[in-house]
């Protein structure tokens, strides 16, 4: 899967931002602190497989990702470079994320 791009409501993350989509949630499920997130992101990985070009994160589940992601953004801030593409797409995730609990929009990741 290449050339994902992340929405949600009136945010509309950066061109491609979301290529490195699938490896940040593995990224974060391996140092998740929570049950709670492991599902969610256990779900949204076993959703792609069934979609077409797109899959969606209901706004329950993204408030709920603000945490670890915001985590996870801060170690990556911490061991990577500032163009580090993993930042990139979890920086726009996040941002998603923070829209959808504020608009109750869910976020959408196309491909």
């Amino acid at each position: 899967m290449g050339g994902i791009n992340i929405y949600c409501g009136s945010f509309v993350g950066d061109d491609k931002s979301g290529t490195m989509f699938e490896t940040v949630l593995a990224e974060v499920t391996a140092h998740a602190r929570n049950v709670d997130t492991t599902r969610i992101i256990r779900s949204i990985i076993s959703s792609i497989d069934d979609a077409r070009d797109h899959i969606l994160i209901s706004p329950e589940d993204a408030a709920n990702l603000i945490s670890p992601f915001t985590d996870c953004l801060d170690h990556y801030r911490n061991k990577f470079s500032a163009d580090d593409l993993r930042a990139y797409c979890l920086i726009d995730l996040l941002e998603a994320c923070k829209t959808s609990a504020m608009e109750t929009e869910p976020v959408a990741i196309v491909w």
